[in-house]
C-alpha cells in the first residue's frame, strides 16, 4: 500500500511539474513534532513539501517525511513515516494565512508492532517571508495525531 500511495504521489507530481512553469510553485523543508494522543514525548520528523498555487489563493501541497528522533508512548519508542496530499486555501501576500485538507498516509512503528493507514487530515497555518508555522491534525486508529510544523521555503 505504501508503494502504491508513493507512486500515485510521484505520478501526480510529475503531471503537475510540466505546467508548473505557468504556476507558482515552491519547495520547502519542514521539521515538526508528531504527538500521538496521550504520548509521553513527541517524535521529531523531517521532510519536504512541494506546493503549487493554481489561482492565487487555491493550491495543492504534496509532502513526505520520516522520524529522525523517536517519540515515546506507553513506555515504547515509536516512529512514523508520512506521505500526504492536500488542497490548500491561502490569503495572498508575503504574510498569509493558510487552511488545508487532504489525505495523510502513516506508516507507524511502535516497539515491535507496525501499522499503516490513510486518514483525512486538516490544518491551519501562518506564513511570513519564507517561514511557515502550521498545525495539522489527523487520526491514527482511534488516537488523535497532532503535528506542529515549522517549514522554510527556498
Amino acid at each position: 500500500m505504501k508503494k502504491t500511495i508513493l507512486g500515485v504521489m510521484l505520478a501526480a507530481g510529475a503531471l503537475l511539474a510540466a505546467p508548473a512553469q505557468a504556476l507558482d510553485s515552491d519547495l520547502r523543508i519542514k521539521g515538526y513534532m508528531v504527538s500521538v494522543d496521550g504520548d509521553d514525548s513527541a517524535a521529531t520528523n523531517l521532510g519536504v513539501v512541494y506546493g503549487l498555487d493554481f489561482l492565487g489563493m487555491i493550491g495543492a501541497e504534496f509532502e513526505a517525511s520520516t522520524t529522525i528522533s523517536d517519540g515515546e508512548y506507553a513506555g515504547e519508542d515509536y516512529s512514523v513515516t508520512q506521505v500526504g496530499g492536500f488542497a490548500t486555501l491561502m490569503t495572498p501576500g508575503p504574510i498569509y494565512f493558510k487552511a488545508k485538507a487532504g489525505l495523510l498516509y502513516n506508516d507507524f512503528e511502535i516497539g515491535g508492532f507496525s501499522d499503516t493507514n490513510t486518514d483525512p487530515a486538516y490544518g491551519l497555518g501562518l506564513g511570513l517571508f519564507g517561514l511557515e508555522i502550521e498545525y495539522t491534525r489527523s487520526k491514527l486508529g482511534e488516537a488523535d495525531l497532532d503535528m506542529l510544523t515549522v517549514a522554510f521555503g527556498f
